[in-house]
């Protein structure tokens, strides 16, 4: 089919590309020129399977790999003389293969089930959750979607009430091929067999249905391999993170977080440096085993660093890892970088370099600090931009550094580092971002002076760079941690890991229990998980993802599983939320007094002062009504 045809073109191109070894490695220095290392940072949390059934309770590995993950890559492919790093977290990459052996989430579940036979609560559901995207974007692209969603109104219960009485066989059905076939990215959209579908629009069949999942599996398959062979042929370099994104200070000393925010609320002492040693062990490993070499480059969860973390870094064989700028201003004694009025930064020699970290034993890793402001542009503001307007304004802010420098009379060479999500920021632009990131990467290829480089390539050429006294406590944001520790749920969630993590270490650390080496294994795991900072993300008030209390749910579950992996009673703490449940809302609230009688018949009138409350589903998106 032609989808087969184009992954072939493009693998066959990229081979003979790398035949002509005039794109590979790292160029000489040049005069004149700025550096940039544009990098995305590729992720989703660990999302939670269904311990009787394996169904994954969310589709956004599976949805963003078809939207994004293979895309990104396969569109640099065509600029050969852009260089660009991409970050693939373990986290990530696990789940993509858990895909790949054969997993599902309950919305391909719900998907494949014949229209014909769903339930009430199936309907709820997908009337629910199936429009889950971008209204404008994604929805609004397709009539019969939007149709779909204007059908469904606004999601409230009473919206979900009156569409469950709207909604024909053929409306769900629609839906559920919807729903999967507008997450694809624009380009496999244009191929076949999703290019038939979309001029359909309507009145799909059910063995329509097939094509959909058939072609995110292709997709899928083919993630990992794309950016093996761009990076082996020199174009981009892939790294990695810690394996569960953790925010690896705090898991080697959480009272770190009194030295960035002496006001935080401290929470017990968690300080675990064998698993902040074995987080990045992993992710060697795992790295290791998908692209045949050593990683160079590590992006610590959400860009966390410290000083206290650089020799374990080092130990694991990074050359270099990455921040954010407000963490570079603290180390070297700053409040922050000021701009101009034209929104440049004043300080520019001090932020575009790279600066090593040394240890107390003379181990140094490099750390590239990110530009917060033109970071953002791309990943909130551009979207509501023409694209070649962004573009020009991107290109322009490069420029206007490289002269700020140039008429200063810095002492070069320099690199602006523009790192962000590669993945959440695109639903927001329209047609997936793809006039902007053809755009950019057409501008940058040729650019007389601004030259894009990894930073493996940029530390090659010039290794000789200034060294931090001391590398400050914070991430890729804000000079802190208070996103994960410091509020009260927070609190309540590291005291919830500490005391779980002090019953495992009866048997890892202290050796007063035994168990098998398998179940030893298993409960490991399942506790480094539960260390991952995604978790730790909704909880507080500074977050608010609207289902907060199901990633209150997954992080108790892992807590959950090292108990069971070691055959151990669970305490009951495990089963408290951390996130207190969030009161329903009446769909109608009472009016007066009633005086039904309890006969198992509604008579006309003698409910209609009654309130009334719906209640679906719940923190884990069950299928069936809890009332």
């Amino acid at each position: 089919m032609k989808w087969v045809l184009r992954v072939a073109f493009v693998f066959g191109s990229l081979a003979l590309m790398a035949g002509c070894a005039t794109t590979a490695g790292p160029r000489a220095a040049e005069e004149g020129v700025i550096y940039l290392n544009l990098m995305w940072h590729q992720h989703q949390p660990q999302y939670y399977a269904d311990p009787d059934t394996g169904i994954i309770t969310r589709p956004w590995v599976r949805m963003h790999s078809q939207k994004s993950y293979y895309d990104m890559a396969a569109l640099v492919a065509q600029y050969p003389d852009v260089r660009v790093t991409f970050n693939l977290t373990p986290v990530l990459l696990s789940q993509i293969d858990r895909y790949l052996a054969g997993a599902r989430d309950i919305y391909w579940v719900l998907s494949e089930k014949t229209a014909a036979n769903l339930t009430e609560e199936d309907k709820r559901f997908i009337l629910t959750r199936f429009f889950d995207a971008n209204w404008n974007n994604i929805i609004g692209r397709f009539p019969r979607y939007r149709e779909l969603l204007d059908k469904r109104g606004d999601g409230s219960p009473a919206s979900i009430e009156r569409a469950l009485e709207a909604y024909s066989e053929q409306d769900f059905r629609d839906l559920q091929v919807w729903f999967n076939l507008a997450w694809f990215d624009p380009s496999f959209q244009a191929e076949e067999p999703l290019a038939s579908l979309i001029r359909q629009g309507r009145d799909f069949r059910e063995d329509q249905k097939t094509a959909l999942f058939d072609t995110a599996y292709d997709i899928m398959s083919r993630i990992v391999d794309i950016h093996r062979e761009l990076q082996d042929r020199g174009q981009i370099e892939v790294t990695t993170t810690p394996y569960a994104h953790p925010i690896l200070p705090l898991i080697y000393n959480s009272d770190l977080v009194e030295i960035n925010d002496p006001t935080a609320e401290v929470p017990p002492r968690f300080s675990y440096p064998n698993d902040a040693i074995a987080h990045l062990e992993k992710s060697v490993r795992i790295y290791t085993d998908r692209f045949g070499r050593l990683p160079r480059g590590l992006w610590p969860g959400e860009g966390s660093v410290a000083q206290d973390i650089v020799r374990i870094v080092a130990n694991a064989g990074f050359r270099w890892m990455a921040s954010g700028e407000q963490v570079l201003a603290r180390s070297l004694g700053m409040d922050g970088f000021t701009r101009d009025e034209q929104d440049v930064i004043r300080e520019a020699d001090a932020l575009y370099r790279p600066y090593y970290a040394v240890d107390r034993e003379g181990q140094r890793v490099a750390v590239f600090f990110r530009d917060l402001r033109v970071s953002d542009l791309i990943g909130f503001e551009y979207s509501g931009t023409p694209a070649a307007d962004a573009v020009r304004d991107f290109v322009t802010r490069i420029e206007n550094v490289r002269a700020r420098l140039e008429t200063s009379g810095a002492e070069g060479p320099h690199i602006v580092s523009v790192i962000l999500d590669g993945e959440n920021a695109w639903e927001n632009y329209p047609m997936d971002g793809i006039a902007f990131l053809t755009g950019l990467y057409e501008a940058l290829e040729n650019h007389p002076t601004i030259r894009t480089i990894t930073p493996s390539d940029y530390l090659e050429l010039f290794p000789d760079q200034r060294t931090l006294e001391y590398l400050w406590p914070g991430s890729w944001f804000s000079p802190d941690y208070a996103t994960w520790i410091g509020e009260p749920e927070e609190t309540l969630a590291w005291t919830y890991l500490e005391r779980v993590r002090r019953h495992l270490a009866r048997y890892d650390i202290q050796r007063r229990a035994e168990a098998t080496p398998e179940q030893l294994e298993a409960a490991l795991d399942a506790m480094y998980l539960a260390e991952g900072s995604d978790w730790f993300w909704w909880y507080g008030s500074d977050q608010d993802s609207g289902v907060d209390e199901y990633f209150d749910q997954g992080f108790r579950a892992l807590l959950r599983q090292v108990y069971v992996a070691l055959g151990d009673e669970v305490p009951q703490f495990v089963d408290v939320p951390i996130i207190p449940e969030r009161p329903v809302q009446p769909e109608q609230a009472p009016r007066g007094a009633i005086e039904p009688v309890f006969d198992g018949v509604a008579a006309p009138g003698e409910w209609d002062g009654a309130g009334r409350v719906i209640v679906t589903g719940g923190a884990m998106a069950r299928a069936e009504s809890q009332i």
